[in-house]
């Protein structure tokens, strides 16, 4: 257990710094270029996984085409959630983002009753609502310092949960790394033809640039590699609490490296949406004993 803590939250961390990553980029480079890159490198973890674990002749297995639609709704998700979320990091303070971005177990959560069918009861949607008000609280629509940049990491949170919520569609018997492989493509396939259709090719500028996108995917791979060996190794719900470390961790890394402090705007609104996560995954950890309510 002290392994899969330790590993999430490295897992968390490196995301954070993938953040980082892109926040600097930004300032030169085209978001549809970065999203490019961060997809291309996304290829590595997941062939990581397949060489660890002696699979990769499940690469050869056939989908059907309602899979291959799947698939291809994941990629574009992605692929749109990656622009919305690194516009945001250009135009926001980073923390701020970074909290936003978490409102995506409510999505996943709401998603799930007209994608899969679940029944979500009282307190599911009682979380829902509270992780909301605590993004409406960190947005302050009406106020001076509201932004409609404040509604991309929301989006984001929305596509990404979209991701999330299509996977479950696949039967049980197919595995991860192939579902994500075969997802991976239409992520690197879509953000190329948006780059082409609305970027540009920007020369890299010097090695430290060149050191910035090569850690954009090696950070980006890295944190989904530790994500699914955390997962792996310990019970999910135990695990997603620790998850939220995250926040803490843009709040350190936009201070030392942007010099931003957004207190004042992340709170009390923070504080609603964690505890409308620790809701759900309290709410998850119950449900097989209990019934819906």
């Amino acid at each position: 257990m002290t392994r899969a803590i330790l590993t999430i939250i490295a897992a968390i961390f490196s995301f954070s710094l993938m953040g980082v990553a892109v926040r600097i980029l930004t300032a030169d480079y085209s978001i549809f270029q970065i999203s490019f890159t961060r997809n291309f490198f996304g290829f590595l973890p997941i062939l990581l996984l397949l060489a660890y674990s002696k699979q990769m002749g499940a690469l050869k297995t056939p989908f059907n085409r309602q899979e291959w639609m799947i698939c291809a709704l994941r990629g574009g998700s992605v692929s749109l959630a990656q622009l919305c979320l690194f516009m945001a990091y250009s135009k926001l303070e980073f923390a701020t983002v970074a909290t936003l971005a978490f409102s995506g177990p409510f999505f996943v959560t709401a998603l799930s009753v007209p994608l899969l069918g679940a029944v979500v009861g009282f307190w599911r949607w009682s979380a829902v609502i509270l992780g909301f008000c605590g993004v409406v609280m960190i947005m302050q629509p009406g106020a001076s310092i509201f932004s409609l940049f404040s509604i991309l990491p929301v989006l984001a949170a929305l596509c990404y949960a979209m991701s999330s919520t299509l996977v479950k569609i696949f039967s049980a018997d197919r595995l991860s790394g192939v579902i994500q492989f075969r997802s991976q493509i239409f992520s690197v396939g879509f953000s190329l033809l948006l780059w082409l259709s609305f970027g540009e090719m920007v020369p890299i500028a010097s090695a430290f640039d060149l050191g910035l996108f090569l850690a954009l995917g090696l950070l980006g791979g890295a944190g989904v590699l530790g994500l699914v060996v955390a997962y792996r190794m310990s019970q999910p719900s135990l695990l997603a609490p620790f998850e939220y470390f995250g926040i803490p961790f843009s709040m350190f890394l936009g201070w030392w490296f942007f010099a931003e402090a957004p207190l004042d705007r992340l709170f009390p609104g923070v504080l609603a949406i964690i505890a409308g996560g620790l809701l759900i995954i309290w709410r998850q950890a119950r449900i097989q004993t209990d019934p819906p309510q």
